[in-house]
Parts: structure tokens; C-alpha cells; sequence
């Protein structure tokens, strides 16, 4: 629990939970922003050594995690856009040879899309220079800060996925 030290007592008493709140609040509003920024993403690109929009490279991402092999409309689901976004996304990301469609074995007329070798790789690259990025913003952390903060953040994306989840009713 956060401590505040009371002037002249020299006793520690706990902030009010009031305040923890909104110096959370603020604290995600800035990672929320500062994550978000275009050139944190051309930044990571430039390390990383590929050109890929935002957008692509979230598709791309959604497409290992989910599986490698989602339908068009699944993958509109994840990203929270519309199937027509994600079908021109997709048209792109084709002829870069990021990603391939192939049929569905289950429904004939549905298509599947999946990453190519050279999409996995674009993706790697990606990947690898946000790990040496987030490295680089967690130096100088002890492994009890990092410990506690890891425990402490996967708590709260637990609660926030909950959350999410009841609003759709799932």
C-alpha cells in the first residue's frame, strides 16, 4: 500500500484510497496515450526494420495469437472494426504477402486468413523490438518491483477483460 509520510510525526500513514485511484487513473491515461503515439509505432517499426501501418500490424498480431487462421468476421470482432475494414486490411496485407486466405473446411463459402512465413517473420521483428523496447523502460526495476507490478497489472487486466466481457453480455 502507498505510504505517506505525516509532516513532523514521522509516522507513515496510508494515502487515501481515493488518491491511489486517481494517480492510477492518470497513470493509465499516460501509458493509454504515450502507447497509442504514431511515433512510438514508427519507432518500433524503424528498430524492428519493417513498414507496416498500425492497423496492419494489429491484424497481423491478432492473426498469431487467435491461431493464425480466422475468419474475416472473427477477425472484425477482435479488432472491434467492421468486416469491410478488416476485408481492405486484409487485400493489403495480400499483396505484401503478409497474410494468404484459404477456405474454410467447415463452411465452404467463409475464407480463413492466415500469416505467410514472411508475415510471421514481419511480425517477429515487430515483437522482438517491443521486448528490447519495454527492457529498456523496465531497466534499473529489482525483480521484487517487477514481481509485484506483473502480479499487480495482471490483476487489474483480469478485472478489465471481466468487466468488458459483462458488458457484451458474454
Amino acid at each position: 500500500m502507498p505510504q505517506v509520510t505525516n509532516v513532523g510525526l514521522g509516522e507513515p500513514r496510508p494515502k487515501p484510497a481515493s488518491e491511489s485511484v486517481e494517480e492510477i487513473r492518470q497513470a493509465f491515461w499516460t501509458v493509454g496515450r504515450s502507447m497509442g503515439q504514431v511515433r512510438v509505432h514508427e519507432r518500433l517499426l524503424q528498430a524492428a526494420g519493417v513498414r507496416i501501418d498500425r492497423a496492419g500490424g494489429a491484424l497481423l498480431y491478432m492473426l498469431q495469437a487467435h491461431g493464425e487462421s480466422v475468419r474475416v468476421t472473427g477477425l472484425a470482432d477482435l479488432l472491434g472494426v467492421d468486416p469491410p475494414t478488416v476485408t481492405r486490411k486484409i487485400q493489403q496485407l495480400e499483396r505484401d504477402g503478409l497474410v494468404a486466405r484459404h477456405a474454410d473446411v467447415e463452411d465452404h463459402r467463409a475464407t480463413r486468413i492466415g500469416l505467410t512465413p514472411n508475415g510471421r517473420r514481419t511480425l517477429e521483428r515487430v515483437l522482438k523490438a517491443r521486448r528490447v523496447w519495454f527492457d529498456r523502460l523496465l531497466e534499473g526495476w529489482d525483480d521484487v518491483d517487477l514481481a509485484a507490478f506483473a502480479a499487480m497489472l495482471r490483476r487489474f487486466a483480469a478485472s478489465l477483460e471481466n468487466d468488458l466481457e459483462g458488458a457484451r453480455g458474454g
